[in-house]
């Protein structure tokens, strides 16, 4: 089992989601719930369950919102949160007085 160290996977590896394909039936609900419109049905494939599973096409535009992942009935997203080094910064709360 390979371990990546923070910082050791280069940018363009990284995805924001995993999408078990082979499980999908394209009911299309998690396009619909996709407000900034990054996932896609692959129409150029049929998965073993004969359907045209979703596919991300926009990695960059996508935010980890995890609304994909809420309303899909059989459980073929997994979401990550984007690397710290391409988060926004925080900025310290000032203390209350």
């Amino acid at each position: 089992m390979a371990i990546a160290l923070e910082g050791s996977v280069a940018p363009a590896t990284w995805a924001p989601l995993r999408i078990a394909t082979d499980r999908c039936k394209g009911c299309e609900l998690c396009l619909v719930a996709c407000t900034p419109g990054v996932l896609a049905l692959d129409t150029s494939v049929v998965n073993v369950l004969g359907y045209h599973p979703v596919r991300l096409i926009d990695a960059a535009a996508c935010t980890s919102c995890a609304r994909c992942a809420k309303v899909c009935p059989d459980a073929v997203f997994t979401v990550f949160a984007p690397p710290r080094a391409a988060r926004a910064p925080r900025h310290a709360k000032e203390p209350t007085r």
